[in-house]
C-alpha cells in the first residue's frame, strides 16, 4: 500500500514538474468609448485582435476592464489591473505613479491633428474656436489657445456625435483619430466630407502597453512585436488605419 502511495506521488511530482502551469490570467484596463476602429471593448477591433493574439501565444488570458477616461489618470491605484492599454509618456499629466509605470515599445502609429469640413481647409489656427473632443481625452495641441480663451472644448463620449457636429458647423474641428473619423463618415455615408487639415499643426503619436507590476510580460510583448510584422501591417490593413507614412 505504501508502495503505491509512494509511486503515486513520485508520479504527480513528476507531472508537476515535467508540465508547470503556464496560463496566467491578466486584467487589461481599456477606455469606455467605442473608438473603433481602433477599440471598442469588448468587441472586435485592431487593439482586441492584437491584443488576443500576443495573450494566445503565450498561454495567457486577457480580461478586458472598461474604465472611464476621465479617470484615467488613477486606473492604477483605484483598479485592480495588470496592464493599461493603450496609455503613452505623452498622456503622464502629473499622473503620481508615473514614475513606476513601464511602457512596451510602440504598438501602432497614429495621427493627431485637425479633422475639418474639407470645404474649410486652410484656416489658421486661432480660426478654430471651437474644438470636439471625446470627454477625457487630453487635447494637448490646443492647450495655448485654449488657456488663452481663443478655443474652447466641445466634450462628447460618442465620437460620432462629435463627427456630425463638425459635418453640421455646430464645431470647427476635432482631434478624433483619422481612422476614427473616417470610419463614422462611411457609416453614415459622409466619407471625404471631413478631412486632416494638413496646413494646420499635426504630430505623429504611438499607443503603447504600460504596467507597473509586469514588466516581465512587457519584454515577452517586445519580442512578439518584433516576431509579427507582418501580422501588425495586415491588421492596420484589416481595419483601416491610417498610414502615416503619407503625412
Amino acid at each position: 500500500m505504501f508502495s503505491f502511495i509512494h509511486a503515486f506521488v513520485a508520479c504527480l511530482c513528476f507531472c508537476v514538474i515535467s508540465f508547470p502551469l503556464t496560463a496566467k490570467n491578466f486584467v487589461v484596463g481599456v477606455q469606455d468609448v467605442p473608438y473603433y476602429p481602433l477599440y471598442d471593448f469588448p468587441h472586435p477591433s485592431h487593439s482586441k485582435e492584437l491584443l488576443d493574439a500576443f495573450a494566445k501565444s503565450k498561454g495567457y488570458t486577457f480580461t478586458y476592464l472598461a474604465l472611464p477616461i476621465k479617470r484615467t489618470d488613477y486606473w492604477y491605484q483605484e483598479n485592480e489591473i495588470d496592464f493599461k492599454y493603450p496609455d503613452s509618456k505623452r498622456w503622464s499629466n502629473g499622473r503620481n505613479v508615473f514614475y513606476k509605470l513601464k511602457f512596451s515599445d510602440a504598438v501602432v502609429e497614429l495621427l493627431a491633428g485637425a479633422i475639418v469640413r474639407s470645404d474649410n481647409v486652410g484656416k489658421h489656427r486661432s480660426d478654430v474656436k471651437t474644438l470636439g473632443t471625446i470627454l477625457g481625452f487630453h487635447a494637448t495641441m490646443w492647450l495655448d489657445l485654449m488657456a488663452s480663451g481663443n478655443t474652447k472644448l466641445v466634450q462628447s463620449s460618442s465620437p460620432l456625435n462629435i463627427v456630425k457636429q463638425v459635418l453640421y458647423g455646430h464645431v470647427d474641428a476635432t482631434n478624433i483619430e483619422p481612422s476614427v473619423a473616417n470610419y463614422y463618415l462611411t457609416l453614415i455615408g459622409k466619407e471625404g466630407d471631413l478631412v486632416l487639415d494638413k496646413t494646420l499643426p499635426f504630430e505623429k503619436y504611438t499607443y503603447h502597453l504600460s504596467t507597473i507590476k509586469h514588466e516581465e510580460v512587457l519584454t515577452e510583448f517586445n519580442q512578439f512585436l518584433r516576431e509579427n510584422e507582418k501580422l501588425l501591417l495586415d491588421l492596420q490593413e484589416k481595419y483601416d488605419i491610417t498610414d502615416t507614412r503619407k503625412f
